[in-house]
């Protein structure tokens, strides 16, 4: 097992997955879909296991309910290896829900309930700094959709960390309330303090104004991410930084479900980050987890061996061996 931590600090609530659904509801009608399922998540929740099964050690800072969705979302954790002691419970609130409504092609769009996450605040974050520590990786997720958090918070823990030696990452998520110019401001001086970001393609536009995945990693390069990883869905990712930059189109999968993919992307990205592979191999380390994940009814959260036979399978060298 690798001996540096990955911290996360992020978003965790439940999730209720709708499969199938063959197209959104009008007010007042009723559309079926052909499965479900409730599962632990936010982009804190869905990262940290996939990297469990991936062998790495994680530690999560986060603000739960005080209710049993947020003891379940605990027991999940623990249950995966992760050190849950930097996760708060708020007494007298419900934890977070979001409901994902999956097409058959396996897109997604959803509504979500804050919750317990609107107790994620600069005071919450304060009392959890001290725990977040080493020279491993800080990942940063889903800050979007923490209403409470602000930027400048953010920004002090990962000048930190930084300053310890350590590689901070940063994951934001969609802005549910329309990237105002305030929010992008406050997210553009928050890149300068950032190892590795790692929109979607979505998420970039709406950061740059560009189309292309190579003028969004540019422009977010200039506003001073170290490096730049774009994930482009079924057309691969895109990476920039440090004066090269690659393109790895998408592993073939039958996609059953998206949910969750870009997380666990962001997970196998980390672990093979903290391997020392180098970008092409990180790059095809991540999009062959994320394959994996999006293909599985169940069981859906890869392991190393699996993962690094998945990049193999094409060429691409093993990322990560299991072990390491």
């Amino acid at each position: 097992m690798m001996e540096r931590i990955v911290d996360i600090v992020g978003n965790l609530n439940m999730d209720l997955i709708l499969r199938g659904i063959p197209e959104m509801p009008a007010w007042g009608r009723e559309v079926f879909g052909n499965d479900c399922l409730l599962v632990p998540s936010g982009q804190a929740g869905y990262t940290a296991l996939a990297l469990g099964a991936l062998g790495v050690p994680v530690r999560v800072h986060s603000v739960l309910g005080g209710d049993p969705w947020g003891d379940s979302i605990l027991a999940a954790l623990d249950g995966s290896g992760a050190d849950v002691r930097g996760i708060e419970r708020a007494a007298g609130t419900r934890t977070g829900l979001s409901v994902a409504l999956v097409r058959g092609d396996g897109e997604r769009a959803f509504a979500s309930y804050y919750g317990s996450l609107a107790a994620f605040d600069a005071q919450a974050l304060g009392r959890l700094h001290p725990g977040i520590r080493g020279r491993g990786a800080l990942l940063v997720c889903g800050i979007n959709a923490l209403p409470n958090l602000p930027l400048d918070a953010v920004e002090e823990i990962c000048r930190d960390y930084r300053g310890s030696g350590g590689l901070t990452a940063l994951d934001t998520g969609w802005d549910p309330l329309g990237w105002g110019p305030e929010r992008l401001a406050g997210l553009r001086r928050l890149l300068r303090e950032i190892s590795v970001f790692i929109p979607n393609e979505e998420e970039a536009r709406a950061m740059t104004g560009f189309e292309e995945p190579e003028e969004q990693a540019k422009a977010l390069l200039g506003f001073g991410a170290g490096l730049v990883v774009i994930k482009l869905g079924p057309r691969g990712c895109y990476a920039a930084g440090g004066g090269s930059a690659e393109r790895l189109p998408a592993f073939p999968a039958e996609v059953l479900d998206a949910v969750g993919a870009g997380d666990v992307f962001n997970a196998g990205f980390l672990a093979a980050t903290l391997s020392g592979r180098s970008l092409r191999e990180r790059m095809a380390y991540s999009s062959a987890a994320a394959s994996i994940y999006i293909s599985r009814a169940e069981n859906r959260y890869p392991s190393a061996r699996e993962t690094a036979a998945v990049a193999e399978s094409l060429g691409a060298p093993g990322a990560v061996k299991e072990g390491t």
